[in-house]
């Protein structure tokens, strides 16, 4: 028969300054996620602006002759900023 030794690990205390620097961390990380959040959301409006747009200009040039389908795509770009 053989014996095995188990040895429980020494209790190590807690860093002076690691709950502050985890703080720390997670407010940063925090700030870091919104202004991310922010960014993302202004550039998708700004490519909802920016397809609107060439809608709006495939609209124009067939205005002339076809000014009810051209309409549609007018209210589709207006549709289309709005997100809906």
């Amino acid at each position: 028969m053989s014996e095995i030794t188990l040895r429980a690990p020494a209790a190590v205390a807690v860093p002076r300054g690691a709950p502050w620097a985890a703080s720390a961390f997670a407010a940063v990380l925090q700030f870091v996620r919104k202004s991310y959040d922010a960014w993302h959301a202004h550039n998708e409006q700004m490519r909802r602006f920016d397809e609107a747009a060439a809608l709006r200009r495939v609209a124009a040039g067939i205005a002339h002759t076809d000014p009810s389908f051209a309409s549609d795509l007018f209210a589709a770009a207006d549709r289309h900023i709005g997100g809906r």
